[in-house]
């Protein structure tokens, strides 16, 4: 027995779905990590600085730079310091990054640290020591310990001071140049200060302020540095990734089973054994129902060829339109002649009569006046009548009782909420992988539900073909036609003859071409041994012979302009703000 064709197309079409449900499933997880993983963006997790202030005003720098390069490739950092002694000694070191150093000194001196023939990521440790001079002249401390020309944030900052004098009225100031927001700043020992900012955006510094009071018998120490970098914030990226991905094909997996489930049809009242409780309707998975089909000569009453195909395969194609025609040259309305009657001849549609209800609009529209019409060769005439017959068939099935209407408005809405849904998940999904740089928790939740709505609404849009059911007389006439398919793709070769006998070859022939059974007829109706019994009969065999064939190839071909005639394409002192003293500069990376 042939496999069904309506079950052999519903599971390539399953087996499609499953192949985008998967692609959905890796593009959001890919989508979630590359998010995660550029959002990390460059910045300072921490900068720690300290100053030992000599007798001249000027001061002994360390600098501790926590810098987290992110996702980008890149050399190393650098240092722009105003007032730099380049005459003093410079030492730089990292204990996990390129070190070299190279100095400027046109215009701003900058250090440049880092080899111009490696790279690094993520974050590292710079740990700079250099003098600065006009750190406290004439006993007025005023100093950028964080210059206003950093190109990343800086995260969380810490200044320690420490002085041969008492420092008093110590001042902190943060912000961008000339702000005068204050920030964390006590003093922790005679002549040494601390102070603290956090969250600085690029362009934001900060600045101390004091002044020298009573000499101390010495300077104290500035103390060690943290020994460690600040632990990187958020979660690896490729975890809201894998979560999102993993739950969307998850939740696509239950959608999908869920949707077939719902997209069962309807129990013919007659002839399959599938029972139901009482006052509930039985329903049946498509490929069982197809299972009850068996080969059988009867032609549907109350459907055409055309029709019969269209219910079949749950669409229009155009060899249900070639159907048509078949029908309309078997009814004598017109009649399609071939030179020879050899394949590869063109075929020439003649109308013989008006022809009656439906069928003489459209053969108005397709011959224009005209007796004849070749085949093979675009003409806008039967253009527009194959798409005038395509929409009339679609009106039918949309119309004809055998498809349940409320359920194909329920396809509808599924399929479009379906889209709306994954878009939605997407969206929160790399949401979550965006914030997951920064915390941990909500980026999480926000991967999950990204991941089920995106996995939900993916299955429903994809899927949603599933919800188109028959009614119970659809399911009862679909059934009919499938035996009628199965018969034509088996029967043997007295089938033609049979078919002869019985004065029915011209309608077999055109319920062949609907059903995709054109060539097997054709090579049946070669070897007919049985002579015709009237002139249709004579014209039904000579349709069968080329008809099938010859329809279907040049018909569409007549309905597609040629390739050469589409058209061209158209072508600081004391008191004041953040700027105001020595040092200061910036740093970026390169």
């Amino acid at each position: 027995m042939s496999t069904p064709r309506r079950s052999t197309r519903a599971r390539r079409r399953r087996r499609i779905d499953v192949g985008l449900l998967l692609l959905i499933g890796v593009v959001v997880a890919v989508l979630t990590f590359v998010v995660a993983w550029q959002s990390s963006d460059e910045r300072v997790s921490r900068l720690w600085v300290g100053a030992t202030i000599g007798n001249d005003g000027s001061a002994q720098i360390v600098e501790v730079v926590d810098y987290d390069f992110g996702a980008s490739d890149r050399h190393g950092i650098f240092r722009d310091v105003p007032g730099l002694r380049t005459s003093a000694p410079l030492q730089v070191h990292s204990p996990d990054a390129p070190d070299d150093v190279a100095i400027t000194t046109t215009g701003t001196p900058r250090i440049r640290i880092g080899n111009p023939a490696r790279t690094v990521t993520g974050q590292h440790r710079y740990v700079l020591t250099y003098t600065l001079d006009g750190v406290a002249p004439a006993g007025e401390l005023a100093w950028d310990p964080v210059g206003t020309e950093w190109e990343v944030p800086i995260e969380e900052v810490e200044v320690y001071v420490t002085a041969p004098a008492a420092l008093n009225g110590g001042r902190c100031v943060a912000g961008a140049v000339g702000a005068t927001d204050a920030c964390a700043i006590r003093q922790t020992a005679p002549g040494q200060l601390l102070a603290r900012a956090d969250a600085l955006s690029a362009g934001e510094g900060v600045t101390v302020h004091a002044t020298a009071g009573a000499p101390l018998d010495r300077t104290s120490a500035l103390p060690a540095p943290p020994a460690a970098a600040p632990p990187t914030p958020g979660i690896d990226p490729l975890v809201p990734g894998v979560l999102a991905g993993a739950v969307a094909l998850l939740v696509a997996a239950a959608g999908s089973r869920l949707i077939r489930r719902a997209g069962r049809e309807r129990v013919p009242t007659v002839g399959i054994p599938v029972t139901a409780p009482p006052g509930e309707e039985a329903w049946i998975d498509s490929e069982e129902l197809a299972r009850y089909a068996t080969p059988s000569p009867s032609l549907p009453e109350t459907l055409s060829p055309a029709q019969g195909g269209v219910l079949l395969t749950d669409g229009v194609l155009d060899r249900h339109k070639a159907a048509w025609l078949i029908g309309e040259a078997v009814a004598g309305t017109i009649d399609l002649e071939s030179g020879d009657g050899r394949r590869g001849q063109e075929v020439t549609m003649v109308r013989l009569h008006p022809g009656d209800g439906t069928a003489r609009p459209l053969l108005d529209l397709a011959f224009g006046g005209r007796k004849r019409l070749p085949l093979g060769t675009y003409d806008q005439g039967f253009a527009r009548a194959w798409h005038a017959l395509g929409e009339e068939l679609a009106t039918w099935r949309r119309t004809c009782g055998l498809w349940d209407p409320d359920a194909d408005r329920r396809t509808r809405w599924v399929r479009i909420l379906g889209a709306i849904a994954a878009l939605v998940g997407l969206a929160l999904a790399l949401l979550g992988g965006y914030l997951s740089t920064r915390q941990s928790g909500l980026p999480l939740v926000l991967a999950g539900v990204g991941g089920a709505l995106a996995g939900a609404g993916s299955s429903a849009a994809i899927r949603g073909w599933e919800l188109r059911v028959l009614t119970t007389d659809g399911s009862a006439a679909w059934l009919q036609v499938e035996s009628l398919r199965q018969f034509l793709a088996q029967s043997p070769h007295t089938a033609i003859d049979e078919a002869i006998a019985s004065g029915l070859v011209g309608q077999y022939t055109a319920w062949a071409v609907a059903l995709g059974q054109a060539e097997r007829w054709a090579q049946l109706a070669s070897s007919a041994s049985v002579p015709a019994r009237s002139s249709f009969d004579t014209r039904g065999l000579r349709y069968a012979t080329y008809g099938p064939v010859f329809v279907a190839g040049f018909a569409t071909s007549g309905v597609s302009p040629s390739s050469h005639a589409a058209g061209a394409g158209a072508g600081a002192g004391i008191g004041g703000g953040v700027g105001g003293g020595a040092g200061g500069g910036g740093g970026g990376s390169w």
